[in-house]
């Protein structure tokens, strides 16, 4: 569903990030649709850091686009090309990035290998693959994280909520 508030303080973010950087900001959207399962904290409490969207569909079946729209450039590490829904062990888990000029990057994790699709690409909202669960997960999800020399960011994603239903392309925050 569609949250007019949400919308609205990403386009705030966006004009607040402009003064502060010498590059745009972008906006992120849901790379599929789905419930978003996971935010700044885990259920247990621990932190998180990131955005955590699950479509519910087998593993396997859901496409999975790239988030941020209007990047061109996406470099795509493979670390396993087997189908891993529940997880195949931590650091194995595959994953589209880009780094911007201001030294943060963007991740997408958990994605399943495409010959086709999973590999460095130059395109706007680009397919990947298939929702998956690659690396340390506990079922088929994509994993979204803006982060700078090992911490996570947490304001590019204010007003995406936990139990949240998102529609494909629905705006999640702004980065860059």
């Amino acid at each position: 569903m569609r949250n007019p508030l949400k919308t609205t303080l990403a386009s705030l973010m966006t004009l607040a990030l402009l003064p502060m950087a010498a590059s745009a900001a972008y906006t992120v959207c849901a790379p599929h649709p789905g419930n978003v399962t996971a935010t700044t904290y885990y259920s247990s409490g621990a932190f998180h850091g990131a955005v955590d969207i699950a479509s519910g569909d087998t593993c396997g079946v859901r496409l999975v686009r790239t988030a941020v729209k209007g990047l061109l450039s996406w470099n795509v590490t493979v670390r396993t090309t087997t189908k891993a829904c529940y997880g195949n062990g931590s650091g194995n888990q595959n994953e589209v990035k880009h780094t911007f000029a201001n030294g943060y990057t963007f991740r997408q994790w958990h994605f399943l290998y495409d010959a086709d699709l999973s590999k460095d690409q130059t395109c706007d909202r680009c397919a990947i693959g298939r929702e998956g669960g690659t690396g340390n997960v506990t079922g088929p999800h994509t994993h979204l994280q803006y982060d700078k020399s090992g911490t996570n960011s947490t304001s590019w994603y204010a007003g995406t909520v936990k139990g949240e239903f998102l529609d494909l392309d629905e705006v999640i925050g702004t980065v860059g």
